[in-house]
C-alpha cells in the first residue's frame, strides 16, 4: 500500500484493535493491519508443552499491529488518543 508506514498500535487486544480500526475508517485514514497468531503450527498438544505455549490464554494467543502513513500518523495518534474518540 505505502512505503513509508508507522506502527499506531501493537498489541494482543481484539477490543482495541477494533477501536483503532473503527476510527481509522471514519476519519477516511488508510492502514494497513497484521494479524499474527503465535500458535500457529504448532502441531499437536506434544508441540505445545515443549514450546511453552500449554495453558496459554487464547485471547494472547494473537498480536494485532496497524499501520499508518508517516503523513497521517500525527493526525491518526491525536484521534486515537482525544477523549471523543474514546468514549464508550
Amino acid at each position: 500500500m505505502f512505503l513509508n508506514k508507522k506502527l499506531i498500535y501493537k498489541g494482543t487486544s481484539v477490543k482495541r484493535y477494533n477501536e483503532i480500526i473503527n476510527i481509522l475508517m471514519l476519519n477516511n485514514i488508510k492502514y494497513i493491519d497484521k494479524i499474527k497468531n503465535k500458535n500457529k503450527d504448532l502441531g499437536p498438544m506434544v508441540d505445545k508443552m515443549i514450546v511453552g505455549t500449554l495453558g496459554q490464554n487464547e485471547n494472547f494467543s494473537y498480536e494485532y499491529s496497524v499501520f499508518v502513513s508517516k503523513n497521517d500518523y500525527e493526525h491518526a495518534n491525536f484521534l486515537l488518543n482525544s477523549k471523543e474518540t474514546t468514549k464508550p
